[in-house]
Parts: C-alpha cells; sequence; structure tokens
C-alpha cells in the first residue's frame, strides 16, 4: 500500500472508532461501490452502512440524492460484479502472462509479456486493422449513370449476378456498353416516391460517445476527454462522466429552464425548454443517465482548456434537445431504359432545426444512398430522354488507422465484428470490450506496454504487439477474441442485476484460466528454440545459449539463474556472482559486501546478508537467487525459504 494511501486508511480507521454509521459516497459505479466496501471490509467494520448515490456534484443534486439515501446491503450484487471483475482480471493476468513468459523465455525469446482480459482483445482489433491495411489491394469498380433531360442523374442498379459480394460492378467492358446501349432511349417513370420526415437531435453523450465527438472534432484522446469530463464533474459544472447510458430521468426535464439559461442556450432560436426529446424516459435510464450540464455557470469556474473545448461538446448536446428536429423531403424515381432499371434520389432540406447548431459527430449525416439536391416532380408512365451514358469509374479505399474516438466506438460496438447471427445478436446486448470507465485506460496500457503506439490522432500496433496476437492465436485464440471477453462483461451485467451469482461466474473463470495456463505454458508459440545444457550450478537441464546485448554468447540457468561464459558452445567459467534483493542496493557497502552468510543449499556458495525496506535480515544466493529468513534461534544459519 502506498504511504498515503495508507496514511488515509489509519485516518479512516480511527474514524471508524467513533461512528455510529458509515454512508458509502463513493463514485456511482461498480468500481466506486467495491472501492469503499474493500476498505470497510479490511477495516472490519461491522456497523451500519448506507449508500448514497450521486450523479451529479451540484447542490441541488446532492440534496436529491440525500433524499433518496439507501441500505447499502442493497449494493451487494454491484458490489459482486466489482470483485468478479477484479479477481477475474487478476487470474488472467497474472496466470497468462506467467505461462506465456516462461514458455517464450524457454524458446530464447526475452522479456515479460503481459495478457488480459480486455487489453489483448483490443490489441487484437488494432492488428486485425492494420493487416487489413497491409492486405488491401485497390480495385477498380464502375457505376453507369444516365443524365436524362431535366437536369435528372439516374443510377444503373446493377443486376446481383453482374457484381461482387459487396455489391461493385467490376467489368468495365460491361459498364461502357450499357452506357451506349442507354444513350438516347426513352427513360419511362415505373415509381415515383415524396415523402417528408423530421429527425430529432441525437440523445446526450456516454462517455464513450463524448470521447469519439472529441476525438474527431477536437482531436483528443480518449484519456485526455475522459480527464477533461472528470475535471467538469469534480467543478459541478457536469454530471457524472463515466456513463454508459444516454437517456435522462423525466424529473429533470423541470430543470432544463434553468439549466439552458446557465448555459447561455435561452437565447437561441427556436429553443423551447418545453420540449420534451426521447432521451427524457425514466423507464431507460440505468445506473447513470446521460452526460448534461448541471446548471452551474461554468464561466464562474477555472477551467483547463480542454475542459472548457469538451464542455462545448456537452453544451450543444444538451441545448440541440430543446431544438425542433431538422425536417426535410425525400424523392425517389425509378426509370426503366431500354429494359434496365435506374434510379434517381434527393433529400431537400425544408428546415435545419438542430442541425443549424454547431458542427454535426461523425454519424450525424444523411442516409447513404440520398444526395443533397433536387429532384423535379414527375408522374409514374412520364417519358424522359436519356441524353448520354456516363460511366464513372471509382476505386475501393483502403481502411484507415484506428483513432481514439473510432477504437473505442468498435470496442463498444463489438457485435458488429461478428458473422454468426447468433452471437452477433446476443453481443448486441453487451456493453462490448471493457466498459465506459475503462476503455481510455486500456488504450494507454498498451501504448505503455510498447504493444501500441500512437502517431498524431492513430493508434496502430507494434511489430511486439503483432507478434503477441499472432502466437496467442496459434494456442489460445480466445484470449485474443473480442466476442469471448464481451460475452465475459455481458456474465458481470447479469452479477450487477442479481440474475446470476458471483460463484459460478468464478469457477468458470478458474477453469478458463487453468486451461489457458496450460496451453501457453505447454504450446509451440514461435518455431525458434533455445539451445539447451546441463547447469553447472544447480545440475538442473534447463541452461540456455542466449547472445548479450554487444553479440557474444554466454549461458544462463533458466531455474537458478546462474549465468556463465561460452566454452565451444557449452556454459564454460561462471560469471562473478553479484549481491542481488532490497537491501544490496540501498547502499554502497551493501552492494560491495562479500558473501559471508550461510552457504545455500542448492548453489553451495555463501550467501549475502541483505535487509528489506523495513529493516528485516535475510540471505540471498547471489546464484539462484533463494532467499531465506534467518533461523528464529541462531540468525547466523538459514531459516524459512522466501521467494521475492
Amino acid at each position: 500500500m502506498a504511504a498515503q494511501a495508507s496514511k488515509q486508511v489509519k485516518v479512516i480507521r480511527d474514524l471508524l472508532k467513533e461512528a455510529a454509521e458509515v454512508v458509502n459516497a463513493g463514485d456511482a459505479d461498480r468500481e466506486g461501490q467495491l472501492l469503499v466496501d474493500e476498505v470497510l471490509l479490511f477495516l472490519n467494520w461491522k456497523g451500519k452502512t448506507s449508500r448514497l448515490w450521486l450523479s451529479s456534484l451540484d447542490d441541488a443534486s446532492v440534496r436529491k440524492a440525500l433524499a433518496g439515501i439507501k441500505d447499502n446491503t442493497s449494493m451487494r450484487p454491484i458490489f459482486e460484479s466489482a470483485l468478479a471483475r477484479q479477481r477475474a482480471d487478476w487470474l488472467m493476468g497474472m496466470n497468462c502472462s506467467i505461462a506465456l513468459s516462461r514458455n517464450l523465455q524457454a524458446c530464447g525469446v526475452p522479456g515479460a509479456w503481459s495478457v488480459g482480459r480486455v487489453q489483448t482483445p483490443t490489441l487484437a482489433l488494432l492488428v486485425d486493422r492494420q493487416r487489413e491495411i497491409q492486405n488491401f489491394k485497390p480495385r477498380d469498380f464502375y457505376q453507369v449513370v444516365a443524365h436524362l433531360d431535366g437536369d435528372i442523374r439516374a443510377a444503373w442498379q446493377t443486376p446481383d449476378d453482374l457484381v461482387d459480394e459487396d455489391g461493385r460492378l467490376l467489368d468495365k467492358a460491361r459498364a461502357d456498353a450499357t452506357s451506349h446501349q442507354i444513350t438516347g432511349k426513352a427513360a419511362r417513370v415505373t415509381r415515383y416516391t415524396r415523402k417528408t420526415g423530421e429527425r430529432a437531435a441525437p440523445l446526450p453523450y456516454t462517455l464513450g460517445g463524448l470521447q469519439k465527438a472529441a476525438s474527431s472534432r477536437l482531436g483528443l484522446s480518449a484519456k485526455d476527454t475522459l480527464a477533461a469530463a472528470q475535471e467538469l464533474y469534480e467543478a459541478k459544472i457536469t454530471t457524472y462522466p463515466r456513463t454508459d447510458c444516454p437517456y435522462l430521468p423525466l424529473e429533470m426535464h423541470g430543470d432544463a429552464a434553468g439549466v439552458l439559461n446557465a448555459i447561455g442556450g435561452s437565447d437561441i432560436a427556436g429553443i423551447d425548454p418545453a420540449r420534451k426529446h426521447a432521451a427524457w424516459n425514466t423507464a431507460k435510464v440505468e445506473a447513470h443517465h446521460g452526460l448534461i450540464p448541471t446548471g452551474q455557470n461554468p464561466d464562474a469556474a477555472s477551467l483547463s482548456a480542454n475542459a472548457k473545448r469538451v464542455f462545448g461538446l456537452i453544451r450543444e448536446s444538451y441545448i440541440r434537445l430543446f431544438m425542433p428536429p431538422e425536417k426535410f423531403e425525400t424523392r425517389e424515381a425509378i426509370f426503366d431504359i431500354d429494359g434496365l432499371t435506374f434510379r434517381a434520389a434527393a433529400r431537400m432540406a425544408l428546415d435545419p432545426g438542430w442541425t443549424k447548431l454547431g458542427s454535426k459527430d461523425e454519424d450525424e449525416g444523411q442516409e447513404e444512398g440520398e444526395a443533397q439536391g433536387t429532384l423535379p416532380d414527375l408522374r409514374e408512365g412520364e417519358a424522359r430522354t436519356c441524353e448520354r451514358g456516363e460511366v464513372v469509374a471509382k476505386r475501393t479505399t483502403q481502411p484507415k488507422p484506428y483513432t481514439d474516438g473510432t477504437l473505442i466506438a468498435v470496442m463498444t460496438g463489438v457485435h458488429k465484428l461478428v458473422t454468426d447471427p447468433k452471437l452477433k445478436a446476443r453481443l448486441k446486448e453487451t456493453s462490448g470490450l471493457g466498459t465506459e470507465a475503462t476503455r481510455a485506460s486500456m488504450i494507454e496500457v498498451l501504448i505503455t506496454r510498447e504493444y501500441a503506439e500512437r502517431s498524431k490522432k492513430e493508434i496502430r500496433p507494434t511489430p511486439r504487439g503483432v507478434q503477441l496476437i499472432d502466437m496467442l492465436r496459434k494456442v489460445a485464440p480466445d484470449l485474443a477474441d473480442p466476442g469471448y471477453t464481451a460475452l465475459q462483461e455481458d456474465a458481470l451485467a447479469d452479477i450487477a442485476a442479481d440474475r446470476a451469482p458471483l460463484a459460478a461466474f468464478m469457477q468458470a473463470q478458474v477453469d478458463a484460466t487453468r486451461e489457458f495456463s496450460r496451453t501457453l505454458l505447454d504450446g509451440k508459440l514461435t518455431d525458434s528454440q533455445m539451445v539447451m545444457h546441463a547447469c553447472p550450478a544447480c545440475g538442473g537441464s534447463r541452461c540456455a545459449k542466449l547472445k548479450s546485448k554487444a553479440g557474444n554468447a554466454y549461458h544462463r540457468c533458466m531455474d537458478c539463474q546462474a549465468a556463465f561464459g561460452d566454452d565451444g558452445g557449452k556454459p564454460g567459467k561462471r560469471f562473478e556472482d553479484r549481491p542481488q534483493g532490497d537491501g544490496a542496493q540501498k547502499t554502497s557497502s551493501a552492494s560491495s559486501a562479500a558473501a559471508t552468510g550461510p552457504k545455500c543449499p542448492t548453489c553451495k556458495k555463501p550467501t549475502f546478508k541483505n535487509e528489506t525496506k523495513t529493516g528485516k535480515v535475510y540471505y540471498r544466493c547471489g546464484g539462484c537467487k533463494g532467499a531465506w529468513w534467518p533461523d528464529r534461534k541462531d540468525e547466523g544459519k538459514l531459516g524459512t525459504k522466501w521467494g521475492l
């Protein structure tokens, strides 16, 4: 435990001695529930415990939360869900990482390798996208367009037997022939429709939606966006940031006029505080509601530049809820030209509504196949003339590397990557890879561990990251499967909703981890094999031939860690032992001390006498690295063995 944390825990322990009741006011999510409950369990608190569930820190929201305070035992399922996540991550990470690293070290691949329940499938997404980019081969395809009198452009509805699996016409000769065939021919209207429609403003942001918008519009990383949203929350300017629900409680609608006035939205044309967008739906609100302003004046706070920019997105999103919907008219005409079917469509704006406020997010565009512009009034049976046919040459475009925003979007919508219909339908109901609170940190973990790298806005896997995923897919492909991990998140959600027991989930995790560890430890991860000899120090059979950074051959035992020079391809003279351990590094006198302790039972050489950080004496062998406490009766002898 860190020194500052230890000090704080002692303060809490002393306060508990005087307390009649404890109120858990941790973050309003499963991890916030766990963090506080763990401290109370650690300190053996048995008294009354209540739960204060805060989605906002402004005065009005705090008063509402205090009025609805509940018994902490009602949150037991949420606590168990977080506990299950914590234990599953530890089981998977510790055991699988050790098994993988030991296997690779025995094959001559140095260093520590980590595997994580969410980390690894996220890396797999990056690797797969990188492969798509590397293997991409551009293909030319063609669209035949008929230019009709009246400035009408209609596209050929190419028959299915002439297009590839993506609906593209690849045969240029056929396109040219069709273009010539229709030139000068009559174009008869077989169907004409015109419809008016409207589109309401998007729902308020979830954290993932905010991170995606901030990435595309502001160029911010997911980590920086979360930090800005947290800053706004702590300044009481916006609501709880780590939300995965875009809906809002209907009772909060009564605050709309005050919130709009505070954020400068009251005077915008078309604003109506009484308007009830579909976002106001208490039945759809989960643990948290959508991310919105609280009504505190943002100008009164000292905010960072990023926080101000992110608040601009949240402000805009909230104001749009009270603006009229976008209104438009769509027109579609189907033509028969010499027995071939052509289609013309247009989308005409009638009232911009909420779209006149600021920029649009990436997913707020018009429907596919619609063209902005006009299409004249037509009637069925009317004849036009195809003045000329045109072949429009196009080329497939290379996939783009992920950004923070697009990676989080695909982590959230992992079902889109699955082809199996049953699994796809099930995954669509899950929260995807990780949670709103953890996805940003998972990207940073991959970068810190050198499995991925960020260049400007792009995130790509490193060669090390590609190597890891390739190795895992040889022996334990489920570890790199986003769908597998997403189903685990689904199981955690079931625990939180009290639909499934913690014990059953954990037993499944233990069984899976045991199998993964076995395959990672014994599976063939790489084609390279290390040359092994008998170890002159411990007598084991895993003394490996390696190369130093300077390119010189040497040997090291994988069991006792003793190192030797090379003698004709075999272990030669043993390198001089050096003291190891905490105490050996603390002072120059310790690091230069001779090995004068009791003899190591394995290496038969004297051990080094060291001290732990707390001043306790222990002995360590410079060869096999074994460590022992002194004998309780005779400090000059070795006692209980322990490991560092």
